[in-house]
This record gives C-alpha cells, structure tokens and sequence, in this order.
C-alpha cells in the first residue's frame, strides 16, 4: 500500500501495527506522545499518563536537574 499524500510505499510494520494507515509516519498528522505511569500507592502503578512529546522531553530535562529549588531549572529571563 502506498501512502495518499506522499506515494511512498507505506512499511509492512506499520500495517501491521495500524492496518487501517493511508499514510507514512512521516505524512502522518498524528502528534507523537509520551506515557508515564502514575504511583498512587507506595509502590503500585494504577494510571498512566500521556503527555505531548514536547511536554514528556521538558518533564525529562526537569527531572534530570540537579540542586535545590523549582528555579534551579528556569531560565534567566523568566527568573526576572
């Protein structure tokens, strides 16, 4: 099957995975997402949460900061 917008030939992996696909990943409109699990007790998962991939990219660097502080990770200019 070849993609409607593009004419490229859509992947059998991608049919396999989404059978109904018209188009290829790259003329696809769907936006990329994220998937967290939630801990709503002390250890269990229950819920899971999607995020955009811009937003799931900043929780990433966010968690990944280092010192004290919600401004340790905010640029300059919105500290002022």
């Amino acid at each position: 099957m070849y993609c409607i917008k593009c004419g490229n030939l859509i992947p059998e992996t991608r049919l396999k995975a989404l059978p109904t696909a018209k188009t290829c990943v790259h003329c696809s409109q769907a936006q990329r997402v994220a998937g967290f699990p939630l801990i709503t007790g002390k250890t269990e998962y229950s819920a899971l949460q999607i995020l955009s991939q811009a937003d799931a990219q900043q929780l990433h660097k966010m968690g990944a900061r280092r010192g004290t502080g919600a401004s340790t990770y905010m640029k300059r200019e919105k500290r002022n």
